[in-house]
């Protein structure tokens, strides 16, 4: 893959784009179905729902039941045009270095008695809500096409945007919105098509893997957002771990490959696993044998030296970042969309969504052009349930304003809230509220 194609194999669609995958195609424009029709005006996106299997490591347990019960209350709604999933519906990555990986199959099935699966069947089955569901990084082998008959079969009508090497992303006719899980800005957890012939994960599936790992050992649930900020953050965490395994010399605070595999070996250590101990694969990703720690830290060994000639849209500083904040660099990014990447996107967006972090945000920004950022946040059990809603309202003389809010759990209004108005000859403006 050429070094500017890494965002062109996404696949991009809609309420009223589509298309259907490779490198570099320009969407098919039409009408959406239920957007404006009958007083539907608003588009619900929600991310990070990491449906797994049940176990001692799973991220999403007791915060499943509200889960369903708001699906069950957005299928009841006669304002939802649409429910967009932006990632991380379902979750094989998080999974104990000694256990055979988890099918997408195995994972829908576990989610039936917790009324997750049947609540998003029912939405699905809405015919006045559509339902589109954008890849993540822990569900990125959905683009397999096993995985996604199995998504396809489970959710009858939702629209699924995932394709190689495991992204995607949402945006509307209108060309005001961009949303996205936000992975393929993160050097841990972007799709890797470069450390290993015909792979797709990245080196934060193992680090997922070792933080289950350490779940399933002391009872207590570790994610991979928590386990990489302890670590990237603390050289002297590092160097801890790394001498309680005999390895000689320290790291300092230059962030360099050595820096990346020093990080990967302390978590492995932190987590009861040394050099020798092997991931157990079953085959997935083309795996044709059970990789060590010491062979998945030698794979990615380049990782951030070679992130520059790969994946040219943040630097590869920021892409570590991006691991451990809101993303809102990026997001930055597409606003601003300067002329190095306007090739690799169709518009330059004022309402940009990610997820990815599990931490909710709503930021505004200011410059020529106003433009507004969110985070949807995530419904696993250690953060609050956040979700975002867009509504959008035709007003006069072509006008048409879009009112983004952020909603935490229980409350009765959201957190934050604004409104970006477009305007065919005045552009676009902003009114807090």
């Amino acid at each position: 893959m050429k070094r500017r194609d890494f965002l062109k194999g996404m696949a991009v669609t809609g309420a009223a784009a589509s298309v259907a995958g490779g490198m570099g195609m320009i969407p098919t424009l039409f009408a959406p179905r239920t957007a404006h029709a009958a007083g539907r005006n608003k588009l619900v996106f929600i991310s990070d729902l990491h449906m797994n299997v049940v176990g001692a490591y799973s991220w999403l347990d007791k915060h499943a039941i509200d889960l369903a019960q708001f699906l069950n209350t957005v299928n009841a709604r006669n304002d939802v045009a649409e429910l967009i999933i932006l990632g991380d519906l379902l979750d094989d990555w998080v999974s104990p270095v000694t256990y055979t990986p988890q099918t997408f199959a195995d994972i829908l099935a576990a989610n039936y008695n917790n009324g997750v699966v049947p609540a998003l069947q029912e939405v699905c089955h809405n015919p006045d809500i559509a339902v589109t569901y954008v890849t993540g990084n822990h569900d990125m082998l959905s683009f397999e096409s096993q995985n996604k008959e199995v998504i396809a079969t489970t959710f009858p009508g939702m629209t699924i945007i995932s394709d190689p090497p495991g992204l995607g992303a949402y945006y509307r006719k209108d060309k005001v919105i961009w949303a996205e899980h936000g992975h393929r800005y993160t050097l841990f957890n972007a799709p890797d098509t470069w450390s290993r012939s015909d792979g797709h994960l990245p080196m934060g599936y193992f680090i997922s893997r070792l933080a289950a790992s350490k779940s399933l050992s002391e009872g207590q649930v570790y994610t991979t957002p928590e386990v990489l900020d302890l670590f990237v953050k603390s050289p002297d965490k590092v160097n801890e771990y790394l001498q309680q395994g005999g390895y000689k010399g320290e790291i300092g605070n230059i962030i360099d490959d050595f820096f990346i595999k020093a990080v990967f070996y302390a978590i492995a250590l932190w987590s009861g696993k040394g050099p020798l101990d092997k991931f157990i694969m079953d085959n997935l990703d083309n795996f044709t044998s059970d990789p060590s720690v010491e062979d998945i830290a030698s794979t990615y060994d380049t990782i951030f030296s070679g992130w520059p000639s790969r994946q040219d849209i943040v630097d590869h500083y920021e892409a570590v970042f991006n691991d451990l904040g809101h993303l809102s660099s990026a997001a930055n990014l597409l606003f601003e969309m300067p002329e190095r990447i306007k090739d690799l996107y169709p518009f330059t967006p004022r309402i940009v969504l990610f997820g990815h972090t599990h931490q909710a945000a709503f930021q505004y920004h200011s410059g020529d052009v106003e433009t507004i950022y969110v985070n949807t946040g995530t419904w696993i059990d250690s953060k609050p349930m956040t979700w975002v809603e867009i509504e959008i309202n035709d007003g006069n003389s072509g006008q048409r304003d879009y009112t983004v809010s952020l909603w935490f759990h229980g409350d009765s209004s959201p957190k934050q809230s604004g409104t970006v108005s477009v305007q065919s000859e005045q552009g676009y403006v902003i009114r807090h509220r």
